[in-house]
């Protein structure tokens, strides 16, 4: 384990916790004071996402409030909210879980501005075959290459929790790449004491198990051509155990899926916008004979209504033929002659209910038969070219727990198709209490579950930049620079004071997973009155070093106010480049706004202690280096250091840059190649820097990639590095 410096420039905004003991406290909450009164009236808000096309398939686009017709179990509803969209003109959103405090409401926002569509591609690895699997890696990669563009948001998740450290959301290319790189196959198969005999198919073991006839004596038949010392009664006993545990584990990998699918979807709830998940299976089956086996589908409905989402279903398989595979034992000589085939195409059809099942009943749709599995996942991006947001309150709150079914079709014109979420579950008011009690417990690790959501906490809005710089000695650093808006935090007012701790957890993991340090810091924020409401507009900035060794690795951040439930939580990847190989390396790109210092001098570790910040310096509006939103014809500088430049015969240093602007995959700018200049009494450095100044005049609002390319003639070699940012109108 490497050894984090606690060196975090907060610390001096640190005081001893007596303090907030003293006298009495009042306790007074920005900008909404706890003792007013407040009367709460709870209700059912429900956003329907919807999709109207005509009779070929093509979006409508001119429609109106007063077309629409809503009935929840028959019973006509009025709406409260309608809006249209397009994919570059998104609708108005409702916020569906009310944010506590303004400064959250701006973070969301500013989140629903920068992305304008979340998409999250759920890799079903525990259904995937080997096949499969690669087929699919080659359309994941070929879709991020070529249709991502920076105002997305994807995440990649997998079923079986194998890419978790990857498992959020980003627009940046290489860290989608390296997570669908990382995707293997794992090989779940039943097996016996006679190993794999009889060969029993996922739909031969349920239909065995359900006592089919037929199925049951293919297996027989096939244990007793290659055990004949057995009776038939034996070969039935050995296929019938074979059967229950192929249909065991089926059911426990089926029910695991949909419980991830569920839990995702029930996760994007909180995110404003658009928001669809594509699921990426070969199919499946419910699992079991018996009822209490069955998941139930609607529970997966129920949260695609309330996230106010789609979801689509790939078929990886591509295009079936329903053939069974001659190379098994077996086939071609059973009797009844084709009974394993008829079987094997029956199984293939079977196993696509499901993932027909949870598409339609969303409002979005299953692909089958498709070869190519890029272009599938291309129609599902293009079947959101145009949308409507529908929001209604129910005319009748039965809290009673109950499914209730939705149905939306336009008025005059009964030749539209409509496609929305199937319903969702009542209120239950006994789950409510129930689940109310297990709430009302000690929240424990609060700060670490954070981490594991898809949707960030953001009651503390946090933002962080990850950067990688070397000391210019060998030592190689990651450099967090975070910013906490604390206008929703409660203080207590002690002696003119204002007090509030907050606990703030960290961890770094490579990227298997692995952690590779951790730290924790309470702050006990005491702050003077001016300080208290100048940090409440702005917040306040800290910052940490971490020496790490070469390799990528990923940041967590959480900050939780104690004794509540405000929490925020951040997360970013950093890639630290490795000096010892004697090969040009790049730092990160470090960026600020026209008349923001630029830091152009790398960090020394051993003077860090003594650079400690105070409450003034503290209390400041978040960072361009942090933010990365910059205004239309902002002057944006920038600085990088290259590492490890070849020394030519003559002691001369030969660099030169270009800069690259992207905007999704297509070029915008492209700069000349520019000579970085050496001083000619610094021939030997080891670390070069080099600044320059980007002027946004020519841009238009949206989500850019700055790009930097240095090669180096002498060693006839060059590297790169990025940063992402946005142009605000």
């Amino acid at each position: 384990m490497m050894k984090l410096l606690y060196s975090c420039l907060l610390l001096a905004l640190l005081a001893t916790a007596t303090a907030l003991a003293q006298s009495t406290s009042t306790r007074q909450q920005h900008p909404t004071k706890s003792d007013d009164a407040t009367i709460r009236i709870e209700t059912e808000l429900l956003q329907l996402e919807v999709l109207v096309t005509d009779k070929n398939g093509q979006p409508i686009r001119d429609l109106r409030r007063e077309d629409f017709e809503l009935k929840e179990d028959g019973k006509p509803q009025e709406l409260s909210h309608f809006s249209f969209g397009t994919s570059t003109r998104p609708a108005r959103w409702i916020t569906a879980a009310p944010t506590p405090n303004s400064a959250a409401t701006a973070a969301v926002a500013r989140a629903t501005a920068q992305a304008k569509r979340y998409i999250v591609l759920v890799i079903d690895d525990l259904h995937l075959s080997a096949e499969s699997l690669s087929f699919a890696r080659q359309a994941l990669l070929k879709f991020v290459d070529q249709q991502l563009t920076a105002n997305e948001q994807v995440a990649l998740i997998t079923t079986s929790g194998q890419l978790w450290v990857y498992q959020q959301f980003t627009n940046k290319r290489e860290i989608l790449k390296r997570a669908i790189h990382r995707l293997s196959f794992a090989e779940r198969r039943a097996t016996s004491i006679q190993g794999d005999i009889p060969r029993l198919t996922s739909y031969q073991a349920e239909l065995i198990q359900n006592r089919d006839r037929e199925a049951l004596q293919l297996a027989v038949n096939e244990i007793l051509r290659n055990m004949p010392d057995l009776t038939p009664e034996m070969a039935a006993s050995v296929a019938l155990g074979k059967a229950q545990q192929i249909v065991a584990e089926n059911t426990f990998q089926s029910k695991a899926t949909l419980a991830t699918l569920e839990d995702i979807v029930r996760s994007l709830r909180v995110l404003p916008g658009r928001k669809s998940v594509i699921l990426l299976s070969d199919g499946f089956f419910l699992g079991g004979s018996q009822q209490s086996n069955y998941y139930d589908l609607r529970q997966i409905a129920d949260a695609a209504t309330r996230a106010g989402m789609m979801i689509y279903s790939l078929d990886t398989r591509g295009l079936a033929t329903g053939a069974a595979d001659v190379s098994q034992p077996g086939v071609g000589s059973e009797q009844p002659p084709g009974a394993r085939m008829r079987m094997e195409a029956a199984g293939l059809e079977a196993r696509r209910d499901v993932l027909n099942a949870v598409a339609r009943d969303t409002g979005g749709f299953p692909l089958f038969n498709n070869n190519d599995l890029y272009l599938g996942l291309q129609k599902f991006v293009a079947d959101t070219e145009a949308y409507y947001w529908l929001a209604f309150e129910p005319q009748q709150s039965h809290r009673d727990g109950r499914f209730r079914k939705l149905e939306v079709r336009i008025k005059n014109h009964p030749e539209y198709t409509v496609r929305t979420s199937k319903g969702y579950f009542a209120p239950n008011d006994k789950a409510d209490q129930a689940a109310a009690k297990k709430d009302a417990a000690p929240k424990m690790g609060l700060a670490r579950n954070t981490y594991r959501s898809l949707a960030p906490a953001r009651e503390i809005p946090m933002e962080m930049a990850v950067d990688f710089v070397d000391s210019g000695t060998g030592q190689s650093f990651a450099t967090i620079t975070a910013h906490l808006d604390i206008s929703g935090l409660t203080f207590e007012k002690v002696n003119e004071r204002y007090n509030a701790a907050i606990d703030v957890t960290g961890a770094v993991y490579d990227e298997e997973g692995k952690p590779m340090d951790r730290f924790k810091r309470k702050l006990a924020l005491t702050l003077k009155p001016a300080t208290y409401e100048r940090m409440l507009k702005s917040g306040f900035v800290f910052d940490c070093l971490i020496k790490l060794k070469p390799g990528f690795y990923q940041v967590r951040m959480a900050a939780t106010r104690e004794n509540s439930g405000q929490s925020g939580n951040v997360s970013e990847w950093v890639e630290i480049g490795d000096l010892g190989k004697k090969e040009l390396v790049l730092s990160s790109i470090f960026v600020a706004s026209e008349g923001e210092p630029l830091n152009i001098t790398p960090p020394q570790p051993e003077k860090v202690e003594a650079d400690a910040k105070n409450d003034e310096t503290q209390a400041t509006t978040i960072p361009s280096q942090i933010a990365r939103r910059f205004k239309r014809g902002a002057k944006v500088d920038y600085v990088f250091w290259a590492y490890n430049p070849k020394l030519a015969p003559d002691g001369a240093i030969d660099l030169v840059v270009q800069t690259q602007l992207y905007s999704g995959n297509k070029v915008v700018y492209a700069s000349p190649l520019s000579k970085m200049q050496v001083p000619s009494e610094k021939r030997a450095l080891t670390a070069l820097p080099y600044v320059a100044r980007l002027t946004l005049d020519q841009f238009e609002p949206g989500a850019y990639e700055l790009r930097i390319l240095v090669i180096d003639h002498v060693a006839k070699t060059s590297a790169r590095r990025s940063l992402y940012f946005v142009v605000e109108p």
